[in-house]
């Protein structure tokens, strides 16, 4: 009696799962903070120049898993950013909000530690300019929004297979209007920095 009581028990323990087993996520979001490098942006309808400093950006991104490693999504960030606003007549300490919404694709590789590479395309978007000191508006009176593409490669590190963090260095060219400018002018600006994201799983169980 004593074994078939051992042998009902033993079988009981082997049958007896977890309600739900946590399988890979098939989508992800994330939230993220980023230290963003001073730049210089020279716009000819205006007539003025952005010499925009260092600042602290915050933004967030959804993406959808594609197959192991492989993600797409969209990303965005912004932050009002101070600058020096030099205009045809004079200058003056200004802040302006800067914004950027892509669309991204992901490469992560393996778990636990790994590298993580993103290619990023979209736009750069500047408003709402203001002095400083008064709260004067500045031109340009609407959003200027700049064709934008971005590269970033660093490390990040999976907690489990639904949470992980992400450092990653991002160098972005953002293509802005010649209008006003020479010919032979740069438009072109590159605006680096460097990204904290924690990462959230999603969907996936079952």
């Amino acid at each position: 009696m004593l074994v078939l009581l051992l042998a009902s028990n033993g079988a009981h323990a082997q049958i007896v799962r977890p309600r739900y087993q946590v399988n890979a996520p098939t989508a992800w979001a994330s939230f993220s903070t980023a230290l963003q490098q001073a730049f210089t942006v020279t716009d000819g309808s205006t007539g003025s120049v952005w010499q925009f400093g260092s600042a602290t950006t915050y933004g967030g991104a959804l993406e959808k898993v594609l197959a192991n490693g492989i993600a797409v999504g969209v990303r965005g960030a912004t932050a009002m950013v101070p600058l020096t606003y030099a205009g045809p007549v004079t200058s003056s300490d200004a802040d302006a909000r800067v914004s950027q919404l892509f669309g991204t694709l992901r490469l992560a590789n393996g778990q636990g530690f790994h590298t993580v590479l993103e290619l990023s395309a979209g736009a750069t978007l500047y408003s709402e300019f203001r002095t400083r000191a008064t709260s004067l508006k500045l031109p340009p009176a609407n959003v200027d929004t700049d064709f934008s593409f971005a590269f970033g490669y660093g490390f990040g590190y999976a907690f489990s297979p639904r949470m992980s963090i992400d450092v990653v260095q991002d160098v972005t060219t953002a293509v802005h209007q010649k209008t006003g400018l020479s010919p032979s002018a740069e438009s072109t600006t590159r605006i680096h920095g460097t990204r904290l994201t924690g990462r959230i799983g999603l969907g996936g169980r079952r």
